[in-house]
């Protein structure tokens, strides 16, 4: 879990230039694996056979659908609980309220100049605290697309299904651009040339 991240984003609302920066790696991070397009594939045949629940090799709108919302609820649920271990990190005293000179604290050295004006104007009750309420009510919700972006992105022939082979194919396209010697293998060195490389090309 990133550190911070929901009191980042409060920040970001309210005072962008202060966070300009970009977040520093953490050291205590794992170096990338080396990743297979096999493994990949079978990942993505996997996520395909839970989706087809009609088990007829293709994705119809509604399987998506039934899909789309189950991951919706997954990832509002873990949203929700990263806010509240954030609040409960930047609450020290455990008093279920965030003060100025705690959120200053919770806060990278970069972003803390922001963190006045961020409470005063997430503060709707005005008591100079923020509530666990008001610290999620900041929290930007994730965008997470609808079917109509699915099927655009996965349905290659427009026929308003989408098959195993479709479903595969924007995730093994993106492999085999990272893998630049073709090997059937991302290496460290293959995600850090492909993180470096300009977007867009």
């Amino acid at each position: 879990m990133t550190k911070f991240l929901p009191l980042a984003a409060i920040l970001a609302v309210v005072a962008p230039s202060v966070l300009a920066a970009p977040p520093k790696a953490s050291a205590a991070k794992a170096a990338p694996r080396e990743a297979t397009r096999a493994a990949l594939q079978a990942r993505l045949d996997a996520r395909f056979a839970q989706i087809d629940t009609n088990k007829d090799g293709s994705l119809g709108r509604a399987e998506i659908e039934v899909a789309h919302s189950q991951f919706v609820g997954l990832n509002k649920a873990a949203v929700s609980n990263e806010i509240r271990q954030e609040f409960a990190a930047t609450d020290a005293d455990k008093d279920g309220q965030a003060t100025v000179e705690e959120m200053t604290a919770a806060t990278p050295a970069e972003g803390r100049a922001g963190v006045p004006q961020a409470l005063a104007k997430l503060d709707s009750n005005k008591d100079g605290k923020l509530s666990l309420a008001e610290f999620a009510a900041a929290v930007p919700a994730p965008s997470l697309g609808s079917t109509a972006d699915f099927l655009a992105r996965f349905d290659a022939d427009k026929d308003g299904k989408v098959t195993a082979a479709e479903y595969r194919g924007p995730g093994l396209a993106a492999f085999d651009q990272i893998d630049a010697n073709k090997d059937g293998k991302v290496t460290a060195a293959e995600q850090q040339a492909a993180r470096n490389a300009p977007q867009g090309r």
